[in-house]
């Protein structure tokens, strides 16, 4: 059960929890507990610099991960372009 916390936001910090709120249909008590929980989630060791570190090798890895994925729709398009090409003849 939740209880009652008065804490102090900066004014970003609550236009910007709103706005999620609103965004996902929920309200801004429950954005704050979540992501209070995600914070606490964290390893006690795990400072800025480890998660910006984190955030840069998962963005490398989506990268390469795009550009596999783009090579494989041009193999298919090349492909679909010799079975077309065939078929007419």
């Amino acid at each position: 059960m939740a209880t009652p916390t008065t804490i102090y936001l900066n004014d970003q910090q609550k236009k910007r929890l709103f706005q999620r709120a609103r965004r996902r249909k929920s309200t801004f008590s429950e954005e704050l507990r979540e992501a209070l929980d995600l914070y606490l989630d964290l390893p006690p060791d795990f400072d800025k610099e480890s998660l910006a570190a984190f955030a840069r090798e998962a963005n490398a890895s989506l990268d390469r991960s795009i550009a596999r994925l783009d090579e494989a729709i041009a193999y298919c398009k090349k492909s679909m372009e010799k079975i077309n090409e065939l078929e007419r003849r």
